[in-house]
């Protein structure tokens, strides 16, 4: 016999939405079945202080501990009434997969009970502490005006160390690297003309082709150096259409994405670099792939609410974020290579290129404000998820 019990029963996925809910919980929600299973996650039904806490100490305890019981969350219904639960999670782990099972019960009058006592207490000592906030805060701010002041200098110094080395890259080593490769094929041709010995001949072929490779990679560098200087004015974008364009330049009938999720298709940035960043990794995901089965792209989107801040401590402002979830079936990478994967150079396989694709979709990302993670698939290649801001922006602020 299926019975309700007289509490709140739900699952959900640690980074993904909930998976399962119980009626009682859905009614004091106001929300269907269909809007919750699959489309929310748990931080999207909480309240802005209880978000903030269950980020940042209800979630990383459960992960150490496996276990939480007895904690104060406060939830928010569809037509926005709160209203506070006593909350037990524990993590469960099934073969690869994790999947957190929670438990709570409404507990409205002690909330308010408490909240009557923690106003009246603040209320009370507001006017003692007054002068004392008033000093902290002048101090603070002088504090921060020093930061400040410390941080625009270094801005300037490293802004200027930018300039130098873009010189460095652009003129500098490039012009002896010319020489060079000119110098070398002077040498080859008097070689085939005097009859030189075979071995010099290769030496000097080889000399050609290393001095070539360096003045490639030094372009390169450059170019994503000077990345920042390229940024056009941003604009509305489709992401269909970004996909298209990203597959007529690329001209590979063998590369099909799957777009059928793209739940979310406008963007705003600069989109011929939004559009290079889905190229590159469309390349990465044929380059890559595996042998042993088709290739096969998944790319999804949808909107979510993210803390901006991620640079800052203990800052939070929530605002929303297109999700952006690129997951192939390829080689995918070596474990414990997580961590550096977007770094300059990094090389993964023997048929990589110069190691810089990634960094350069990182940096595109970021300059538009936003982020990029990458983990392993479920499926054994490789998922990326991008995130961007939804409102128009200026990338020079």
């Amino acid at each position: 016999m299926n019975i309700d019990p007289p509490c709140y029963v739900f699952t959900y996925s640690v980074d993904g939405p909930l998976t399962q809910i119980n009626a009682r919980f859905l009614k004091q929600l106001e929300y269907d079945c269909s809007e919750v299973v699959g489309e929310m996650r748990m931080e999207d039904i909480l309240t802005g202080g209880s978000k903030i806490f269950y980020k940042t100490h209800f979630l990383p305890m459960l992960m150490m501990q496996e276990r939480v019981d007895e904690m104060f969350l406060t939830f928010k219904s569809k037509s926005g009434n709160e209203f506070p639960v006593l909350m037990n999670l524990e993590l469960i782990k099934e073969k690869e997969e994790q999947h957190i099972q929670a438990v709570g019960l409404h507990i409205a009058k002690r909330n308010k009970f408490e909240k009557g006592i923690i106003e009246a207490k603040a209320t009370a000592e507001k006017a003692l502490k007054e002068n004392e906030i008033l000093s902290e805060m002048r101090s603070r701010l002088e504090r921060n005006q020093e930061n400040l002041e410390r941080q625009l200098r270094d801005l300037k110094r490293i802004n200027f160390e930018h300039l130098e080395f873009s010189k460095v890259l652009s003129h500098d080593l490039q012009e002896p690297l010319r020489k060079m490769i000119l110098f070398a094929g002077l040498l080859e041709d008097k070689s085939e003309k005097d009859g030189l010995d075979p071995k010099l001949k290769f030496y000097l072929h080889k000399l050609s082709g290393l001095s070539e490779d360096a003045r490639v990679l030094l372009i390169k560098l450059q170019r994503f150096h000077s990345l920042e200087n390229r940024m056009k004015q941003g604009s509305k974008g489709n992401l269909e259409d970004i996909f298209e364009s990203a597959l007529e330049r690329i001209n590979n009938s063998e590369i099909k994405p799957d777009l059928s999720q793209l739940k979310v298709k406008k963007v705003y940035g600069d989109i011929y670099l939004l559009t290079r960043v889905f190229r590159e990794l469309l390349k990465n995901s044929y380059q890559f792939r595996s042998q042993e089965r088709s290739l096969s792209i998944h790319i999804s989107s949808s909107l979510i609410t993210e803390n901006y801040y991620w640079a800052v401590e203990d800052a939070y402002r929530y605002t929303d974020f297109v999700q952006i979830r690129f997951e192939d079936n390829g080689r995918g990478f070596p474990p414990n290579s997580k961590d550096h994967v977007f770094g300059l150079l990094q090389k993964f396989h023997t048929d990589s290129g110069a190691g810089l694709g990634l960094a350069y979709c990182k940096k595109i990302i970021e300059l538009h404000h936003g982020r990029i993670f990458m983990k392993p698939s479920s499926v054994g290649g490789t998922l990326f998820t991008i995130l961007l801001p939804i409102y128009e922006t200026k990338f020079a602020e």
